[in-house]
């Protein structure tokens, strides 16, 4: 990429008759900063000089810099982190440990499969242990007698035939897993179900405390296991969901939540109580939690049933949840597809921080989300958690990922999901903004990883490059197809991917029959080659009269294609937004012009940061794209001075911090951080124009 260049004793020449012929000290610079504060944003208007002859960075050496403790994109992080790290990997098409929720027409024919388990579990909190009985029912397309299951590392296991006899079967113990192998005593008869019931014992070594989303918790409190599988599924089938009942044995005074339609409960003889919860689509993702709840029903806009599991001091607070989750259903419902299931649960969990778990038709939520209310400094995360969690019954549950490398179409569109709603109902794209500066800032550009990568599993950098480029990647496709066309793209989506998989090209070939434009380039760009924009851009005014242009230049290291909007100011008030199409063609930097009805007083780039870019100048300073370095800006540097992307604890250990009005034009001495050292810089670059182009 080309540099420009100027004479260092020029630039220094040029300050010098403004301080008394030597080059500025921090203090002096520092005073001329508050002076022009003050209004003297001419004072160092100054003629046009030649370039320096000076190598500089231009972009910020990114570290893997953690998240500033307690702040709002901590807690956002956490929350995401907690999830990813709670759902059990995707070893991609036929892996046998997939969590899909669906089981349609990409799956085939198995030779046999599971069709409903009913299910119950008797959680015994003081002793850790499980004790689960279900009755599996099995069809079959081809003659087999025998049987391989996975179900969660259990201590014992014994299988029962329809006339009651036992019937031989083998545990062995995997990784945090148990294999089950049942040999039928005669093969089974092609289209002729059997049910066999299976009684398992497990030890739960789980606990509540801590940040995460953990698989259970034995908490005095809430009693919950979500990813434990306390069911059966087919070994070496990795998408073989099945319809269930599932039945919770609680003490008398708890309260069992879990995905389904609840009824119940009924009493034991020894006082114990039994909660019902009927699973009427097939799915193998689901859970269940134990509690002093008291639910708050309702309803969903579509009539479905709603109900918030509080417990304690959160109950008068669920009414609150409850208007939340109605109105994400409802907005989600008019751009995707009406709510697909019959019901909805919320559950609140025990840990104070962290994310969510999001079965078909239920969500599992940490503890103080439910706590939240409107008005309060929680609200914001509150919402942004509940409607990322909300969208996994859309994205994850109703159209599933196909393979490892398609989970953008889970956790991508539930984040891009919940910025969207925000940005409309809170009016603010606080959250969107903090995705990006999360994976610009926290992940070195040679630790990044595509997006659609089938190891994007494996990389330290999987929350941010899956929930907040990916979120960033889809809310840019917004940006340039419309909020029409995504919402048509998406019910395209939806119809003709509902209860079934997908992968992130179809997802494509829907957007392009709403938008009636190509988006491969789009795809392959933004979902399948890693790093966001970088372009130094210079900016000069041309032609003369009534026929006045903004000309700017973007020269990429890795060039991009890319829509920007360009926001013109006048001296008389008035705005011009102009979006405007960089195509470039090989390396060399591509040139555009805006047409403009007078000088302008300044030109800015990407105001609302739709893009995933980071910006420089390629004449250091001249940050309105005037294309001579001056006084204005220098104004522009004093309102941008001492501001930073990271902050340092007492121990000294840097930390990442969201700070959304950021703005890394001002970084001269890319270090992120706007400081002396970058007025400094910008002191020796005072009076240079831009070389013509």
């Amino acid at each position: 990429m080309k540099r420009l260049t100027m004479s260092l004793f020029a630039a220094r020449a040029v300050f010098a008759s403004r301080a008394g012929g030597s080059r500025p000290s921090s203090q002096v610079v520092a005073s001329a900063v508050a002076l022009l504060l003050a209004g003297a944003s001419a004072l160092l208007g100054q003629a046009a000089v030649a370039a320096p002859a000076a190598t500089r960075q231009v972009w910020p050496v990114i570290e893997a810099l953690a998240i500033a403790p307690d702040s709002p994109g901590a807690r956002r992080f956490q929350a995401h982190h907690a999830e990813a790290i709670g759902r059990p990997a995707q070893f991609g098409q036929g892996g046998p440990w997939s969590w899909y929720a669906a089981n349609f027409s990409a799956l085939g024919t198995p030779p046999w499969a599971i069709k409903h388990q009913d299910i119950t579990v008797d959680l015994n909190a003081t002793k850790g242990t499980l004790q689960t009985k279900l009755l599996v029912t099995f069809e079959f397309n081809e003659a087999a007698d025998q049987l391989q299951l996975v179900t969660g590392a259990v201590k014992t296991a014994t299988v029962v035939g329809p006339a009651g006899a036992k019937i031989e079967s083998k545990l062995t113990a995997l990784s945090g897993m148990s294999l089950l192998a049942i040999t039928l005593p005669d093969p089974a008869t092609p289209g002729v179900n059997i049910t066999l019931e299976v009684n398992t014992l497990a030890d739960l070594d789980c606990s509540p405390e801590g940040i995460g989303l953990r698989p259970c918790g034995l908490g005095g409190t809430f009693q919950w296991v979500t990813f434990h599988r306390y069911f059966l599924q087919a070994a070496m089938m990795g998408h073989a969901p099945f319809t269930s009942d599932l039945h919770v044995l609680t003490p008398a005074g708890k309260v069992a939540g879990a995905p389904g339609l609840a009824s119940g409960p009924d009493t034991l003889p020894d006082g114990r109580l039994v909660y019902h919860f009927k699973q009427v689509e097939r799915t193998d993702n689901a859970g269940f939690a134990i509690a002093s709840y008291d639910p708050y029903i309702s309803k969903l806009a579509g009539g479905q049933p709603l109900r918030v599991y509080a417990a304690g001091k959160y109950v008068p607070y669920a009414d609150d949840l409850a208007k939340l989750v109605i109105d994400v259903t409802s907005w989600y419902g008019e751009r995707f597809a009406k709510f697909p299931w019959s019901s909805l649960n919320i559950m609140q969990l025990e840990n104070n921080f962290g994310g969510g778990y999001a079965p078909l038709s239920a969500v599992f939520m940490f503890r103080d989300v439910f706590a939240a209310q409107p008005g309060t400094g929680y609200w914001e995360e509150t919402v942004e958690l509940t409607a990322h969690e909300v969208g996994h019954q859309w994205w994850g549950n109703y159209v599933e990922p196909y393979t490892s490398g398609d989970v953008a179409l889970s956790e991508s569109l539930a984040e891009e999901s919940s910025c969207w709603y925000t940005e409309k109902t809170l009016q603010s794209r606080q959250q969107m903004i903090g995705n990006h500066l999360s994976y610009l800032y926290t992940v070195p550009g040679n630790q990044d990883i595509a997006v659609g990568s089938q190891n994007v599993y494996g990389s330290p950098h999987y929350v941010p490059v899956v929930y907040h480029k990916g979120s960033a990647v889809f809310d840019m496709l917004r940006e340039l197809i419309g909020d029409e066309a995504m919402a048509k793209g998406f019910a395209l989506y939806t119809d003709g991917f509902g209860r079934d998989y997908a992968k992130l090209n179809d997802l494509r070939l829907a957007m392009e029959q709403a938008a009636g434009v190509k988006l491969d380039w789009f795809w392959q760009q933004w979902l399948f080659k890693t790093a966001p924009i970088q372009a130094e851009v210079s900016g000069r005014l041309a032609g003369q009269g009534d026929k006045l242009a903004v000309r700017l230049r973007f020269a990429q290291a890795t060039p991009k294609r890319f829509t920007v909007a360009v926001t013109v100011d006048y001296a008389d008030g008035t705005q011009l937004v102009a979006p405007v199409e960089v195509i470039p063609q090989g390396e060399a930097p591509v040139v555009v012009e805006v047409p403009v009805k007078a000088a302008p007083v300044r030109v800015r780039l990407d105001v609302q940061r739709r893009l995933l870019r980071m910006w420089a100048t390629a004449t250091p300073g001249d940050f309105n794209l005037s294309g001579l370095v001056d006084g204005a800006d220098l104004v522009e540097m004093a309102v941008r001075h001492g501001r930073a992307v990271r902050v340092f604890g007492k121990s000294g250990q840097p930390f990442f911090y969201g700070d959304t009005s950021w703005n890394e034009l001002y970084d001269l001495q890319p270090d992120l951080r706007v400081d002396m050292t970058d007025v400094e810089t910008f002191a020796g670059w005072v009076g240079t124009e831009s070389e013509q182009f």
